[in-house]
């Protein structure tokens, strides 16, 4: 408690560069006689704190403590604030605190440079409820129990131990040691639903150095498309420029590589008739298959 104390007077020392012994008294909800204890151990410990009488006066901290002590350029301490900016995107809550304090501590003032959602659009509170979920389990070392949908659509009632939350190829997966199955196994949160978090703590266990990648990311597909002039918003919304070949009439060539699973084929019919597989004709003979089902739907 006394060191839970003694951060707080470093941190509103920090922040307000002056404080009376009543205020920090009554902060703190201890004696004035404790707080100058406390002005006496933070001393002791190397840190330039003095008392200074009179009008303005109080306890104080040297003005160039922060940059003595902290060991950080400015640069570095930038690093730090942009990371935990960046952090914060994921949705914790806790590391606005810590931004604030360290903003306070390196005596910076914050900057909104950054701006990021992993979330879907649409994507609701539910989601980011589930999120915030597995970020505690994994910190706090809880199991997690959970429905999951595999690729196939078949659902199954699974325990985990969560180890790592992992972004790859715009998703979200969790790396976890599964209790039903015994191994280590990657699940995205998106086929994630009716979480439980576990009392009990799980084993402290180590990762494969090297684990599988999900199944949506096993095998890519090198693909050759040409997209009509009608598509071209979506096209270089998408792609990246290296990848796109501006014909003279309009059409746009593109050479890319995506996983080889339900996405794609749903990713390619959505362009409808403005999209033309050039390669693989593994592919093309795909979509053909795909259009002539949906025909058959509409002709009984």
């Amino acid at each position: 408690m006394k060191n839970s104390r003694l951060f707080e007077i470093l941190y509103l020392l920090v922040e307000k560069r002056a404080v009376t012994a009543g205020e920090l008294a009554q902060r703190l909800e201890v004696s004035e006689r404790t707080i100058y204890r406390d002005i006496d151990a933070l001393s002791a410990a190397g840190i330039p704190v003095f008392t200074q009488k009179g009008q303005g006066g109080g306890i104080r901290l040297m003005d160039q403590f922060v940059l003595d002590k902290t060991l950080l350029s400015k640069s570095q301490q930038d690093e730090i604030l942009f990371a935990l900016q960046a952090i914060l995107a994921t949705g914790g809550t806790s590391e606005r605190d810590t931004m604030s304090r360290l903003t306070a501590l390196f005596r910076r003032e914050g900057s909104d440079w950054l701006e990021v959602d992993f979330t879907d659009w649409g994507s609701g509170t539910a989601e980011r409820e589930n999120f915030a979920l597995i970020k505690r389990a994994v910190l706090e070392r809880h199991p997690l129990t959970f429905t999951y949908y595999n690729s196939a659509g078949e659902k199954r009632r699974r325990t985990a131990e969560p180890a790592r939350l992992v972004f790859k190829g715009g998703c979200w997966y969790l790396l976890a040691f599964c209790q039903t199955r015994q191994d280590w196994r990657i699940f995205r949160l998106v086929r994630m639903e009716d979480l439980t978090l576990e009392q009990e703590k799980s084993p402290l266990r180590r990762p494969p150095e090297c684990l599988e990648a999900p199944p949506e990311t096993r095998r890519e597909v090198e693909l050759r498309l040409r997209f009509a002039p009608s598509a071209a918003w979506r096209v270089w919304d998408y792609f990246h420029p290296k990848q796109i070949a501006p014909e003279p009439d309009g059409h746009l060539l593109v050479n890319c590589a995506f996983p080889e699973d339900q996405w794609l084929l749903s990713f390619l019919l959505s362009f409808g008739s403005r999209l033309e597989v050039l390669s693989p004709v593994r592919w093309r003979d795909i979509l053909a298959e795909e259009i002539k089902k949906s025909l058959e739907v509409y002709e009984t």
